[in-house]
């Protein structure tokens, strides 16, 4: 393999779609040359019959559409293009691979939520090669959350939970008001679907937690400073004080969450709380990678000449 060979891989998440395009380095790890997203909400989109909208369906082609122009000068057999929970669950998932195919031009894998987790937990885990530290790594999507404790980088237990930033927003906070009461409902309805899994979790002993997905990176950037948050109950819980206090999701520029981020932020932020809650969390860390990250690793290591 040519030291500038290029490789890409492209995440369809339920709440942004993701590329990013790297090339081999000579010791085998990679280089990103671009990061690509863009907020594309597809689980937005869902009806009560679990149907995606044209609307959220066209956002979907337009974003791939610009994708397959970054593609251009790169062989077919080095892309890899993955969706997840809302091409998993939606009544009309074959129409939209059909149209998201002919946008990007390349083959799209529907991924199961075992393997969406899988990948995370390589991405996030991807400096720990010479490491037995234990890790627990979470990732709130758009429509699922995928909760995962290993070794280094093994992966050793994990679930996807039917919960999302997005599908939470959706259905506790309609509106996009925020009251105290809607956000109790919320951390409720979560916690009832990680209690059944936290017994084993928190046996697992792990010593560091890493948060993978546009929610923690939400809750950071509020600090213009750019200092480590802590990340603990008590912390999240005054977040979601504060929130309540706006009552409005078009008021959280007050708290410094960012405009793209506003509209899923709540949602989001109960399903953290329940997980740190119900797994006796005290610190989160930013992870290093995520899902494409995962898949890029993946690609590499089966590309690699043994």
């Amino acid at each position: 393999m040519t030291q500038d060979a290029r490789f890409a891989a492209i995440d369809l998440g339920s709440n942004s779609f993701h590329l990013i395009i790297a090339t081999v380095k000579r010791n085998g790890h990679y280089r990103i040359l671009g990061r690509y997203r863009q907020k594309v909400r597809l689980a937005d989109g869902f009806n009560e019959q679990l149907v995606v909208s044209d609307a959220a369906i066209t956002r979907g082609v337009d974003c791939l559409l610009g994708f397959a122009n970054l593609l251009k000068d790169i062989p077919t057999e080095r892309i890899r293009c993955v969706a997840t929970a809302t091409l998993r669950k939606a009544s009309n998932s074959d129409a939209m691979l059909t149209q998201f195919k002919q946008a990007l031009g390349h083959a799209i894998e529907v991924i199961s939520g075992e393997a969406e987790a899988r990948l995370i937990y390589q991405g996030a885990t991807q400096h720990l090669l010479h490491s037995q530290k234990a890790v627990l790594v979470l990732d709130i999507g758009g429509a699922s959350t995928e909760v995962i404790v290993g070794e280094g980088v093994a992966p050793k237990h994990l679930v996807s939970l039917d919960m999302g930033c997005v599908t939470w927003q959706n259905q506790y906070f309609p509106e996009q008001v925020i009251t105290d009461n809607a956000c109790q409902r919320a951390i409720a309805a979560a916690c009832a679907l990680i209690e059944p899994h936290a017994a084993r979790f928190k046996q697992s002993g792990w010593q560091h937690v890493s948060g993978a997905s546009g929610t923690f990176r939400a809750l950071y950037d509020m600090n213009e400073r750019g200092e480590q948050l802590p990340m603990c109950q008590q912390w999240l819980r005054e977040v979601l004080t504060k929130a309540c206090a706006i009552g409005h999701v078009s008021g959280l520029g007050k708290l410094g969450i960012r405009r793209d981020r506003q509209a899923v932020f709540v949602g989001g932020l109960c399903i953290l709380i329940a997980l740190v809650e119900q797994l006796d969390i005290q610190r989160v860390e930013i992870a290093e990678g995520a899902l494409r990250e995962g898949l890029l690793i993946d690609m590499l290591t089966h590309s690699m000449p043994q």
